[in-house]
């Protein structure tokens, strides 16, 4: 990946960043001197080394993205914590108001960057569904369209669904803490769209506006914004 300093997102786009996590191991060393001890830290927790390469790896990519946006090295990138854990960068330029948000499942990572307004992204692995899983994702309205389909277009449906409610919740940055019937969509519609209700509220969810992301065939992903009109870039 090229140093050269990026210019941040206009108001009407997303800059999305997509890598692999294994496939950046070799870089692994050079990720770690990136990392801030909170970080070493927190690398240091995980149970399986596989685990801890892909943090350290998510972490260092992460850090030096952002020193490209804000012209600083990667260890200079001072990263801050929200009341419910969403980080975000106060090492930014006079006026700016870059906001990002990371995500990976398995080996598979997405980085969102928006300016401002707040940003969410969610990537997840299309595997079998654990019961009990749609009654902690879904609406009792949206569990009524998802009993009511074929079971072949059940597992897509189901994580394509689980993706946009996360993304949603990430770019309020409050996560699952809040009811899942919160953000509630129309299974019907596909790829891009906007939620049916958000907090019970249609007024509300216009204001919502959610893409769908492809970063595999056996991945779900989305981008969420409580922002209008604007358009993924992709970014490498």
């Amino acid at each position: 990946m090229s140093s050269s300093p990026l210019t941040p997102p206009t108001m009407r786009e997303v800059h999305v960043w997509q890598w692999d996590l294994d496939a950046c191991g070799s870089d692994f060393d050079r990720y770690w001197e990136m990392l801030s001890a909170q970080e070493h830290e927190r690398a240091g927790n995980f149970r399986f080394e596989l685990h801890r390469r892909r943090y350290v790896t998510g972490r260092g990519k992460l850090r030096q993205i952002l020193g490209r946006y804000a012209a600083l090295p990667a260890r200079a990138v001072a990263l801050e914590y929200g009341p419910e854990g969403k980080p975000f960068c106060t090492s930014q330029p006079a006026g700016w108001r870059i906001c990002f948000n990371l995500s990976h499942s398995e080996n598979t990572a997405a980085l969102a960057i928006s300016n401002g307004f707040e940003v969410g992204i969610d990537v997840e692995q299309i595997r079998p569904i654990e019961e009990g899983m749609p009654l902690e994702v879904f609406s009792a309205r949206e569990r009524e369209q998802f009993d009511a389909l074929p079971a072949s277009e059940r597992q897509p449906v189901f994580f394509e669904t689980w993706a946009r409610k996360e993304a949603s919740l990430k770019a309020l940055g409050t996560g699952f803490i809040l009811p899942p019937e919160h953000f509630e969509f129309d299974l019907a519609v596909h790829g891009d769209t906007t939620p049916r209700f958000v907090g019970g509220e249609a007024q509300e969810a216009s204001h919502w506006c959610i893409r769908a992301l492809s970063p595999g065939p056996s991945c779900a992903a989305a981008v969420a914004a409580r922002h209008a009109d604007w358009s993924i870039v992709p970014m490498d």
